[in-house]
């Protein structure tokens, strides 16, 4: 090849064991937080038909308000375990992904292969936002909350155990504290050394050599139908919304308006239609939800099979030398990391599973405010679900990193012959990454866009 700029071209280099166990977690963990919003939902709706009566069963009322004031707990536990871990996975991420360049880099990497985007987005971004974001939040709620109890107790003369509680409250605080301020610190500093040992292999002109290349291509051929997969998706969304309207419809119109604490509730008489419709809200939401979960599932999978048939297209264009540039958004999917449908769908899975076996199970073992005798019955159960959440977790993030590291050949091969440019988007500020829309590594971290601006 001449030397004009058509040699130069992205690259994605290996990041080793522990950097592909980051990548995997972060997106995994990202899908299990999806999981326990889910659950949260399913929690209030239990909580509120429990509430409302609408079960027509004392005890099985009573049971499941129970069950749902466990599982209130137990998603902010998990929440609270899941943002810490996903915090560390996002710092590990940039921290194996500079420290694999630094190694190609002293290894003789050629400038001509420059780190793909992605891969520079790691290394010139702060490393540890995320657990500076988690240090000072934990510090700022348990600080709160550990001054002001600590203050009543003392001014109520309450006895030890309690100003214990509180001076633990303290000391996490002080704890979470020091990891706020690590980060900018101690851990940025290092990682801007890594990057000046990269930048030292990669000059800004073979950065912008291979960029060039992306300014090259066309970037206008894009696939313009809905596909089935996105189709299934749309109806199970549309059955969904339908399902919550028609129940929150059957729970709250009954009442003319909001009673008071302990007063009855004025019922409203609609017509004879609307009446049917408020009656069988809930028969309603039973039928819809269970509905939009099997269109979900066979939009995932059917997404899936369309992927793989791309994939297999894309192998072919890429053995024939003179095969055209295939369409943007096929690119842009396959040139880049992503999370394997069914490693998404899992990990959610998990988080839903997790929540509710634990609640259960805790219930059954005397933790709650009652109803053991309904769930100590279902203990194995309650562990079995356990164990298989547990399994789809490490199952979705096992395989997630095994389609990844299987997957690098081909988007090598993809960002060699047709480079295609990240995707972006401005907030407020106006501001990106640079590395996001032209070469980083030898310049400001940040770079003025436009409020808003996009990159198509």
């Amino acid at each position: 090849m001449s030397d004009d700029g058509r040699s130069w071209h992205w690259h994605e280099y290996p990041v080793g064991l522990g950097g592909e166990v980051a990548r995997a977690s972060v997106r995994a963990l990202f899908a299990f937080l999806i999981g326990l919003a889910a659950a949260f939902v399913l929690m209030m709706i239990g909580g509120i038909l429990a509430e409302e009566h609408l079960f027509n069963d004392p005890g099985l009322e009573h049971a499941i308000d129970d069950l749902a004031r466990m599982s209130a707990g137990m998603v902010m536990v998990f929440a609270l375990v899941a943002w810490a871990a996903f915090a560390l996975a996002v710092f590990l991420r940039e921290l194996t992904t500079s420290r694999a360049l630094v190694k190609a880099a002293a290894r003789g990497a050629s400038r001509h292969e420059v780190p793909s985007p992605e891969q520079v987005i790691s290394v010139t971004r702060e490393p540890a936002m995320q657990l500076t974001i988690f240090g000072w939040g934990n510090a700022a709620m348990a600080g709160i909350f550990g001054i002001i109890g600590l203050g009543i107790a003392i001014a109520e003369d309450d006895g030890s155990e309690d100003v214990l509680v509180f001076w633990l409250l303290l000391g996490y605080a002080a704890l979470m504290a020091l990891l706020g301020l690590a980060g900018p610190k101690r851990l940025t500093p290092a990682h801007e050394r890594r990057q000046a040992l990269i930048a030292a292999n990669w000059s800004s002109s073979d950065e912008a050599a291979a960029w060039k290349r992306s300014f090259r291509s066309p970037g206008n051929v894009k696939l313009r139908y809905v596909t089935p997969a996105e189709r299934c998706l749309f109806a199970a969304t549309a059955l969904l919304v339908l399902g919550f309207v028609a129940l929150q419809a059957s729970v709250t119109m009954r009442c003319g308006a909001t009673p008071k604490p302990g007063a009855q509730c004025d019922e409203v008489t609609y017509n004879s239609f609307i009446e049917r419709l408020l009656a069988g809200g809930l028969v309603i939401f039973a039928v819809l939800v269970p509905l939009a979960g099997i269109l979900a599932v066979a939009g995932v999978l059917l997404d899936w099979r369309r992927r793989r048939a791309e994939r297999a297209e894309l192998l072919e264009r890429l053995a024939d030398p003179r095969a055209g540039r295939p369409a943007e958004d096929l690119l842009a999917h396959h040139a880049q990391r992503r999370m394997h449908p069914l490693a998404l769908v899992g990990a959610a899975l998990s988080g839903i599973g997790l929540v509710f076996s634990v609640s259960s199970y805790m219930v059954g073992q005397g933790k709650g405010l009652g109803s053991e005798d309904v769930f100590v019955v279902y203990r194995e159960e309650s562990i079995a679900v356990m164990i298989v959440s547990g399994c789809l977790f490490v199952a979705a993030l096992l395989g997630n990193g095994v389609a990844n590291v299987r997957g690098r050949d081909l988007r090598n091969e993809l960002m060699r012959r047709w480079p295609t440019r990240p995707v972006w988007s401005a907030g407020e500020d106006g501001r990106i990454l640079r590395a996001k829309r032209g070469p980083a590594l030898h310049g400001p971290r940040y770079v003025k866009v436009g409020k808003n601006a996009r990159s198509t």
